[in-house]
């Protein structure tokens, strides 16, 4: 009898999924290869970057052709942003490095979640050390459209 149940706990044990689910860059890698999937290089979406730096709580919509982003425009006024500062203005590729630092680096803390149908980051929570303030860094991201008529993409 004792044997049966050991074999019955076993067999339940192993038919579960692990319990603290997929790793943070496991989830990285998945998300990533769901974006060059479904994705394309020419979209727009919305982002909003929280940190002690340049662009920082305000929410931008941006249109990316080609990889590169070729405009964005605060939504909280509908003026464009500066052209000296689209270099700050990051694309879906450049959300997905920025994670990959971020795990390289060993982050103290770092969360990340992920479009569930095209993969890009809808959130990012960094904070790279513990004992240096203002080094924290988020993003968010949301209603992301692609623009598969521009893509390069067949």
């Amino acid at each position: 009898m004792l044997r049966l149940t050991l074999l019955s706990l076993a067999l339940a044990l192993a038919a579960c999924d692990s319990p603290t689910g997929p790793s943070d860059r496991e989830q990285l890698f998945q998300a990533r290869a769901r974006w060059y999937t479904q994705g394309s290089d020419s979209y727009s979406f919305e982002i909003n970057r929280g940190c002690f730096c340049v662009l920082a709580g305000r929410r931008v919509a941006v249109t990316v052709q080609g990889g590169a982003v070729v405009s964005a425009e605060y939504l909280d006024s509908n003026q464009p942003v500066e052209a000296t500062l689209l270099a700050y203005v990051p694309t879906v590729p450049d959300l997905f490095d920025l994670i990959d630092d971020a795990l390289n680096r060993n982050a103290v803390s770092f969360v990340a979640s992920y479009d569930p149908t095209y993969g890009y980051p809808t959130s990012i929570e960094i904070d790279y050390s513990a004992t240096t303030a203002d080094d924290e860094i988020s993003f968010t991201a949301r209603d992301l459209t692609l623009h598969t008529a521009l893509s390069g993409r067949p």
